[in-house]
């Protein structure tokens, strides 16, 4: 009997030891497991740091050349129909093993927003009137021309018909988004819906000093300009300045279809030159690894510096 009793003593030893020996190992197992999948893990982590470092260290070295390239165009206009800043035209180059594309893009496109006061940052410039009240009539809210401006000078006097708000900033915007302070203002209003396609971004940015570049400008930020021009004959102009650049206010004179007087009020608001420029880098590595870099550049005084870096 008692031999019997140790004998089931000696199994279910046995027994309970191959159970804690295969919990042992199952736990050993999982452990490695989960230590190897947590070391590729922080191994692809590294690399992608990595990527990300060095590729910005290359997209720098792209937007430098780029910058030097810019500087040192001094022919009097910056179009699209030159090389440089062309629509598909790419700058193609390669830095180590990484593959590089660069594609410039003259700007001042657009009625900029911190231009359209006289220097006393208060009076609305007179040739930006009528384009001024025709893009807050597209978005709807056509009472907001007066509100804007008291929300963007640099007093705080309430303008005939305009709104001195709490929000008011009363200085230069630094991005077009700061306009949503204003309750009538939102993503839709600012960017764009069906029904308003490109809101206010379409016409207004905050990359330019007081002068539109007419080399760059869309159909519809020209068309807006003065009641005279309408969009078929700004659609024109756009297609004649892909052959002919204009450079001086001569050129412009020579253009059919757009009146004299017309060129004359806008004299002191359109430029031929650009002095703002947006660069789209894109950085690859063989055919897996890449990152896209846009950047805004300022060029002033025959240098260009950096005023903005999105990755």
């Amino acid at each position: 009997m008692f031999m019997k009793i140790l004998c089931r003593s000696s199994s279910t030893s046995k027994g309970f030891i191959l159970v804690s020996v295969l919990i042992s190992v199952t736990l050993l197992l999982t452990s490695a497991t989960a230590f190897s999948w947590y070391a590729k893990n922080e191994i692809k982590r590294a690399e992608a740091g990595s990527f990300i470092a060095r590729s910005r260290s290359v997209a720098e070295i792209a937007c430098l050349d780029a910058s030097k390239k810019i500087a040192k165009d001094k022919n009097g206009y910056d179009s699209r129909s030159e090389p440089l800043y062309a629509y598909n035209g790419l700058i193609k180059s390669k830095i180590d093993e990484f593959d590089l594309e660069v594609n410039i893009e003259p700007l001042d496109d657009k009625i900029p927003i911190n231009g359209i006061l006289l220097p006393d940052r208060v009076t609305l410039r007179s040739e930006y009137e009528v384009a001024w009240e025709k893009i807050w009539e597209y978005v709807g809210f056509p009472w907001l021309s007066a509100v804007v401006i008291d929300f963007i000078d640099a007093d705080s006097s309430q303008k005939l018909q305009g709104g001195e708000r709490e929000t008011s900033v009363n200085r230069e915007l630094t991005d077009l988004a700061e306009l949503k302070l204003i309750n009538e203002i939102d993503d839709g209003v600012l960017w764009g819906t069906k029904d308003i396609p490109g809101g206010l971004s379409r016409y207004l940015t905050i990359y330019g000093k007081e002068k539109v570049n007419i080399n760059t400008a869309s159909p519809e930020v020209l068309a807006i300009m003065d009641e005279r021009l309408d969009i078929a004959q700004a659609r024109s102009f756009a297609a004649m300045r892909m052959i002919y650049p204009i450079k001086s206010l001569d050129d412009l004179k020579k253009i059919p279809n757009i009146p004299h007087d017309v060129i004359i009020k806008l004299s002191n608001v359109i430029s031929f030159e650009s002095s703002y420029f947006r660069l789209k880098i894109n950085v690859s590595y063989g055919d897996e690894k890449e990152r896209n870099f846009r950047i805004i550049l300022k060029r002033e005084n025959d240098l260009c510096s950096v005023v903005r870096w999105e990755e």
